[in-house]
């Protein structure tokens, strides 16, 4: 269980040196690649092939470059950023609202009727539309919970947190009455780029009361409330 953000900072002296080598291999590409254009006209049939292939290797060089540079830079950035929050005595979030993804589940949802609609009137076997059907309840499901999550809310004071749900409080609870808090991403504990932070609640006994997405900001920020109260914490995010 982490007890701080320190496990997490990445160390990048490995990606340092795989970016030298890139840019060394990049330079060299490039400059073989003027010569070889400076005498184009002097090229054999074999030699133009090869100017095609060392453009390419270049394009791959340049793409690998720029895309570890942007990641390491994002990651630094967002490290910078989560040094500065600061946890308040008292403080309100809001559950993410989810938009993109619900958007993308309705596209699904709607491709999904589709297929069930076009199985029916082609009196396909009833396999595919039990199949359609199934996909289109699953994608249901997924689209209510999420639309259902996005109207979650906290109010912190010191100790206590109070649940609100259309800014309604449903529900109340203090720092001794959980076991451990769990992060993960929303595609389950194996998190992938893009995923958004998940954090659970845990009673002592052991049971999830809580679950509710989170904004990157709002992960930092609940993570180090808890972590100022000395409660344990499992991070499957942990960004």
């Amino acid at each position: 269980m982490n007890k701080d953000f320190d496990n997490n900072i990445p160390d990048f002296t490995k990606r340092k040196i795989a970016l030298k080598m890139i840019l060394l291999l990049l330079v060299i590409s490039l400059v073989v690649l003027v010569i070889q254009l400076f005498f184009k006209e002097s090229l054999s049939f074999a030699q133009g092939n090869f100017v095609i292939i060392n453009s390419f290797i270049a394009f791959i060089l340049l793409f690998l470059y720029i895309t570890l540079t942007a990641d390491m830079y994002i990651t630094i950035k967002r490290i910078k950023e989560r040094e500065k929050i600061e946890v308040p005595n008292e403080f309100k979030i809001d559950s993410l609202k989810q938009t993109y993804f619900i958007i993308l589940y309705i596209i699904v949802l709607l491709s999904a009727l589709a297929l069930v609609f076009a199985s029916i009137i082609t009196d396909q076997h009833i396999i595919m539309i039990l199949v359609s059907i199934v996909i289109v309840i699953i994608v249901s499901n997924f689209i209510y919970s999420m639309i259902k999550s996005r109207k979650y809310s906290l109010e912190v004071k010191n100790r206590n947190i109070k649940v609100f749900y259309k800014n309604q409080e449903i529900g109340t609870f203090e720092m001794q009455d959980i076991s451990f808090v769990a992060f993960s991403g929303n595609g389950g504990q194996k998190v992938k780029k893009g995923d958004y932070p998940i954090m659970a609640v845990y009673s002592l006994r052991g049971e999830e009361f809580l679950r509710i997405p989170l904004s990157l900001r709002n992960y930092w920020l609940m993570k180090k409330y808890f972590l100022k109260y000395n409660i344990d914490i499992e991070d499957a995010y942990n960004l």
